[in-house]
């Protein structure tokens, strides 16, 4: 009896633990700590892209060897994904090692490129950096989604917010540095804050994975048997189709950012600041406009919010093909920046709807980036290729048809609403 009292006060103490008042303000904690932290992150993916026309420059690429830059970029991240969300899951108590881990490699990998004296050693070290930043997205997405289940949509799009928020600040700052230092000085010093970023992180979050309470998991599940349950996510009507929209919207944005500073640098001429700017207004709106989308699906639902962007992004880009330089162009950026990015979370969210209560969170991230990853492989080489051939105008048309198709996909998909959803099938 004497150890049965003890187990009970045990369970009641791990009750309080995770579902008293307590439990709300250690939320609110961690989502502060982990949607911050990822605008460093994506500071070094968009500050890249205006890094790229100086490596174009100075090694004398071809347009088809920026692309590969792109693509390695895509593989390496997309492969990382998906073994890193499998892994994550199975390890939901290690999640902030991973966080750690995934800055700090990242640091390193961008490093590495800023000392690498070839471009084959840059691809190299390109593959390193874009590797660990994938292993951010599956654990720390993961953990939102559980904690916020019943608003997912939103703190997810603000997840993604934030990394808007670095990407509208890293392009105008290393536009501006870029006046004075060299790229590779760029790179070398900003790897000092983020490393040690990346150590308090693994202090401040070592214990902050764990699973949720009630999560219908009660000892560990085997690889086989998360693979099993993985696969019977795809017989319930939506995924495979949420992933052909996050596929075909993917392509369009990286062909969109990947190129759009060479456009600017080598048909319009301008500076690297010039730039930055407008690679900033892709990402400006989006900082308040994607939480706000975010807010709408969590009410109407995943399918009419993603339906509205795919088809204003699919307006804003035919546009471009007409007003392709000068003010015009400004603007419609900047328009293209209020919906820029949004899929993603969206999409992001109704997978999460469909895992409820499965603990496949990471596991379906890695699913949708690697995936990502073999729809964008190879459109960078190609377009490459035809902006080689025509010009790097060709992005416009380019996005514009790949957007089209994301729009007929989004409306394709089934009604679903994550109150369906929510029950895992026995």
């Amino acid at each position: 009896m004497e150890q049965l009292g003890r187990a009970g006060m045990v369970a009641n103490t791990e009750v309080i633990k995770t579902t008293g008042p307590g439990r709300r303000e250690q939320d609110l904690v961690v989502a502060a700590t982990l949607i911050g932290s990822h605008s460093v992150q994506h500071m070094y993916a968009r500050g890249f892209l205006i890094i790229i026309p100086q490596i174009y420059a100075n090694m004398g690429l071809a347009a088809i060897q920026v692309g590969m830059l792109d693509a390695i970029r895509q593989f390496s991240g997309g492969v990382f994904s998906m073994g890193g969300g499998l892994v994550t899951d199975r390890l939901q108590h290690r999640r902030g090692l991973f966080l750690g881990v995934s800055l700090g490699l990242m640091a390193l990998g961008y490093l590495l490129v800023g000392l690498a004296p070839s471009y084959m050693l840059i691809l190299a070290a390109l593959s390193l950096a874009s590797a660990a930043g994938s292993l951010w997205h599956p654990p720390a997405l993961g953990i939102l989604s559980q904690r916020f289940p019943e608003r997912r949509g939103f703190v997810l799009s603000l997840h993604r917010s934030t990394g808007n928020l670095g990407e509208t600040i890293s392009p105008i700052l290393v536009g501006a540095l870029l006046v004075a230092v060299t790229w590779q000085t760029i790179l070398q010093w900003a790897s000092i804050p983020t490393f040690l970023l990346a150590a308090v992180i693994l202090v401040f979050l070592w214990n902050v994975g764990g699973p949720n309470l009630g999560s219908g998991l009660t000892k560990p599940r085997s690889m086989g048997r998360q693979l099993k349950d993985l696969g019977a996510l795809f017989r319930q009507k939506g995924l495979a189709a949420l992933i052909l929209l996050a596929g075909f919207r993917g392509m369009g944005d990286r062909g969109l950012l990947l190129f759009l500073p060479l456009y600017l640098a080598q048909d319009l001429g301008m500076t690297s600041l010039w730039q930055g700017i407008h690679l900033a207004l892709l990402t400006t709106a989006a900082i308040v406009c994607g939480p706000l989308i975010g807010v709408l699906s969590d009410r109407w639902g995943r399918k009419p919010a993603m339906v509205m962007v795919m088809g204003v992004s699919t307006v804003i880009s035919g546009l471009m093909i007409l007003g392709n330089s000068g003010i015009i162009l400004t603007i419609l950026v900047a328009l293209m920046g209020t919906v820029m990015f949004s899929v993603n979370s969206l999409v992001q969210a109704a997978a999460m709807d469909l895992a409820e209560g499965r603990q496949l969170e990471g596991s379906l991230v890695g699913l949708l980036w690697g995936t990502n990853a073999v729809f964008g492989f190879f459109p960078p080489i190609i377009l490459g290729a035809l902006a080689g051939a025509f010009g790097f105008g060709v992005i416009f048309p380019y996005s514009a048809a790949l957007y089209l198709i994301g729009t007929f996909l989004a409306i394709s998909l089934p009604h679903l609403k994550s109150s369906d959803l929510n029950s895992p099938s026995a």
